[in-house]
């Protein structure tokens, strides 16, 4: 167990350079995702807004492509008018009349209803399309930038991956999942020295016995408090209380 906690140092001081490798990148990477999810969401307003400008075209040509035959309807009915021989025959050509001039006053406001569509879609359109060009110049230079830091990073931090995945093969499985799941919940900070008597993670007073026994280093102790390992190290205080 003391080769295993003793590994457990050095591993921790690895995951520590990996966190500070990665953390070279600063927020670039977020930056980087919230420039691709907005550049994505412009371009599918986009791409809807042209589909429903389509639709809106063809649903008026197709009102008008039927006004127009109201409108012929209307006519040869009118023309009919002159040529009736009774009150009969006038009143049905009246009604008819009267019934295509309800479907060409529908189609016509149908219609005005369709280009006013038209024209806000149209306008959203042509606000839209001037930021999906800025907006991939914007992600693009991100993305160069963020490559640049990666590559000026990769090697080293390539290093550091490959000596934990050779330290971690050393680790009781026990022992490497402890500590995998205390670091999930504190982060790199996963082993605590004594210092002073106090837990060095959040300071809570180790009793004398137990300071002990985390001497000897074998067992895996954790600190009551904040859960984190503990373990001494030559250069820590004696342990006299």
């Amino acid at each position: 167990m003391k080769k295993n906690l003793t590994g457990l140092i050095d591993l921790q001081k690895i995951d520590k350079e990996l966190h500070t490798l990665e953390a070279l990148k600063g927020d670039m990477p977020q930056q980087v995702d919230v420039l691709r999810s907005k550049l994505a969401a412009r371009e599918i307003e986009h791409d809807e807004k042209k589909q429903a400008l389509v639709e809106v075209k063809k649903e008026r040509a197709l009102l008008e492509s039927e006004l127009a035959g109201h409108q012929d309807k209307q006519k040869k009915y009118q023309g009919q008018l002159y040529a009736v021989t009774s009150n009969r025959e006038y009143d049905a050509i009246t009604a008819e009349i009267e019934t295509i001039g309800e479907k060409i006053d529908t189609a016509e406001e149908a219609i005005i209803v369709l280009l006013e569509q038209e024209d806000s879609l149209t306008s959203d359109i042509a606000e839209i399309e001037p930021d999906i060009p800025v907006l991939q110049e914007i992600l693009s230079k991100k993305e160069h930038e963020l490559d640049e830091q990666i590559r000026a990073t990769e090697v080293e931090f390539r290093q550091w991956e490959k000596r934990r995945e050779e330290l971690k093969k050393d680790f009781l499985p026990a022992v490497i999942y402890q500590y995998e799941r205390i670091r999930k919940g504190v982060g790199n900070t996963v082993l605590a020295e004594i210092h002073k008597g106090v837990c060095g993670g959040c300071h809570s007073f180790i009793p004398p016995q137990k300071r002990v026994e985390i001497r000897t280093m074998e067992q895996l102790i954790l600190c009551e408090h904040c859960g984190r390992i503990l373990v001494y190290s030559e250069q820590q205080e004696t342990l006299v209380s």
